[in-house]
């Protein structure tokens, strides 16, 4: 009988060790899955603070101006998103992040180590706290799609080795590498009147990477603070309205459409005023358009008019005297059009056009302020090449203009 008692007892002490073991086991669990969410939910804060940072850095290579300091810019951007985040509840700072910009690449790594985020469980094996790292790399990738363009379109530029056309006339005479005028009044714009001749021959070149608008290969054009880099706030001819001037130049100027209802002259006036964005993509094919100058040329007027004041600086080579006081994100005169390959210059306006690129463009103003306001200025539409445009998801293009910010690791 007390055997059997004595035996009850032990079990009930058993019992107890077990329960006392459970409940440890269970706690020691608790207590890990605690650490271990908490060390997730601060890694995964972490990491997003990186993804911002590098996305705000590579975002230094949509800035247009070719003499930035993209690396400074960029550094100074991943750093400024980077403090915006909280990591377990404590503001990144600087010396816990380290950032790397590779301008070629166009390529920016944002690295987070820190946080220091003491333990319970981990606690009682001699591990007080755990340091968090986290890094994300971004770049400005080429796309192939770009919005809100202009229904129109201009030749992509080439290396014109051919310089003679096929009447014997000298091309390019003042050697700028790009159509243009005499500018006979000396007010910076080009002229109308006699344009230099200017065709893509046989023997000249194009490629996009090499020779297109954007490109190094005319460096520098100009001298002292009026030189252009990267065809930066170079003058592009838009449109001539001249009837007595429309050598090839005029013809180089293309109208098109997105679809079978945008291409009477109505639908390209609207689509030079703003009144709908056109999307488009790099290596399709558009039909091109059918309209008056004259309709064009008051909507032009009408782009212009909406920013009167401001006018292109040579010197500084920016925008002077605008009313906006972002004037290249929202000033209404500065557009995107399409460049298709000069080989398609001369085609028939009935064949399909093709975009080998997108650029942005600021409009000029014009000599004769507007004319009369019914179209009848005879100076043409000129504009200043400000290269890069901001695209969305699309093909890659090499050579592309068009940017877009991807996250890549």
């Amino acid at each position: 009988m007390r055997s059997s008692q004595s035996g009850r007892r032990g079990e009930r002490g058993v019992t107890l060790v077990l329960m006392a073991l459970m409940l440890f086991l269970a706690l020691g669990m608790s207590a890990l899955a605690i650490d271990y969410g908490m060390i997730k939910a601060a890694k995964a804060e972490a990491q997003r603070a990186m993804d911002a940072a590098a996305l705000a850095g590579a975002s230094a290579f949509l800035i247009l101006d070719p003499d930035a300091d993209f690396s400074g810019v960029a550094e100074a951007r991943a750093r400024e998103f980077a403090k915006k985040h909280d990591v377990h509840r404590v503001v990144v700072t600087d010396p816990e992040v380290t950032v790397e910009v590779d301008v070629p690449k166009k390529e920016v790594k944002a690295s987070y180590e820190g946080g220091d985020i003491s333990l319970w469980f981990a606690n009682t094996i001699g591990i007080n706290t755990m340091r968090l790292r986290a890094s994300a790399t971004a770049k400005a990738s080429e796309s192939g799609q770009s919005n809100c363009l202009k229904p129109v379109a201009l030749p992509d530029m080439w290396n014109n080795l051919n310089n003679v056309t096929a009447d014997g006339d000298v091309e390019d005479v003042n050697g700028n590498e790009v159509w243009d005028a005499p500018d006979a009044n000396n007010n910076g714009v080009i002229d109308p009147g006699e344009w230099e001749p200017w065709t893509f021959n046989e023997g000249d070149l194009y490629d996009p990477p090499t020779y297109g608008y954007g490109t190094s290969f005319r460096d520098p054009y100009g001298s002292g603070n009026t030189a252009k880099v990267q065809d930066y706030g170079r003058q592009v001819l838009l449109q001539t309205f001249d009837q007595n001037a429309d050598r090839l130049v005029s013809s180089y100027f293309r109208t098109w459409q997105d679809n079978d209802n945008t291409g009477g002259t109505d639908s390209l006036a609207a689509g030079i005023r703003g009144e709908r964005c056109i999307s488009a993509s790099l290596g399709t094919e558009y039909r091109q358009a059918q309209g008056g100058k004259q309709p064009l040329q008051t909507a032009w007027e009408y782009v212009i008019n909406q920013d009167p004041s401001a006018y292109w600086d040579d010197g500084a080579n920016t925008v002077v005297g605008s009313s906006y006081d972002n004037w290249l994100n929202e000033s209404p005169r500065v557009i995107v059009v399409g460049l298709y390959p000069p080989s398609y210059a001369d085609a028939p306006s009935s064949n399909p056009i093709v975009f080998s690129n997108f650029a942005k463009l600021w409009i000029d103003q014009r000599p004769c302020g507007g004319g009369d306001g019914l179209g009848n200025c005879k100076h043409p539409i000129n504009a200043r090449f400000l290269g890069y445009v901001e695209g969305g998801p699309g093909g890659a293009t090499s050579g592309s203009l068009v940017l877009r910010i991807v996250l890549i690791k």
